[in-house]
């Protein structure tokens, strides 16, 4: 047999008694008639037949053990650094699988279909001494991204507006802006409102020119 010419495993850590007794009963510090790392390996891995002498070598030689100990301990901890290495693969694949799975219900919910729609408010034109007259009926939003050309009421000034639709919290549902002008001697106002995720029931609808007052008309989602 032959020196190894290798120190100590200095990785390996007594896990019990024999492990301590064995690391530290029989120094070697010259590492006389130690055998060869490889020889050491197959020891670790259990390839050797146990009537081997380098088995009673090791025994004898507690830097051979510590150092065939360590090769151990250092394959438990590579077994054990796959196992986690593969949970974690494991873990990534569920994560891609569920961003995959948001990915498309997030397409599904946005490629909603465009609805053209118009909403005519002038029936909500106070008229000066008027009070007689029964509240118009609810104004009906369709459900979806809405194209909504939007009729003010009479007297509305063109220029930039605001919409939004509340429900009965309120809380705001939907918003949006664009440019009212003067078409056909109505004020129109043209914007793309979201719909799409609202649950049928009452809602409000308020509009109103940027820097003035809200007008609020009640609607209804079918």
């Amino acid at each position: 047999m032959t020196d190894s010419g290798q120190p100590p495993n200095q990785k390996f850590e007594a896990e019990d008694e024999l492990d301590y007794l064995f690391a530290n009963a029989s120094p070697n510090p010259n590492r006389e008639g130690c055998p060869s790392r490889d020889e050491l390996v197959r020891v670790s891995r259990h390839q050797k037949p146990m009537g081997d002498p380098v088995y009673l070598h090791i025994v004898r030689c507690s830097p051979c053990f510590q150092e065939m100990r360590g090769l151990q301990q250092a394959a438990a901890r590579g077994r054990a650094a796959r196992k986690w290495a593969l949970v974690a693969v494991a873990a990534v694949v569920a994560l891609i699988a569920g961003g995959s799975w948001w990915v498309l219900r997030s397409l599904r919910t946005t490629d909603v279909a465009v609805v053209a729609t118009t909403i005519d408010l002038r029936p909500f034109t106070v008229m000066r001494g008027d009070t007689q007259s029964p509240p118009p009926a609810s104004i009906v939003i369709p459900r979806g991204r809405l194209d909504a050309t939007i009729v003010l009421p009479l007297g509305a000034e063109p220029g930039s507006y605001e919409v939004r639709l509340l429900d009965d919290a309120p809380s705001i549902r939907a918003q949006a802006t664009g440019e009212a002008e003067i078409r056909d001697s109505m004020t129109t106002l043209h914007t793309t409102l979201d719909a799409a995720t609202l649950s049928a029931g009452a809602y409000y609808l308020e509009v109103r020119r940027v820097g003035g007052e809200w007008r609020r008309v009640p609607a209804q989602v079918p």
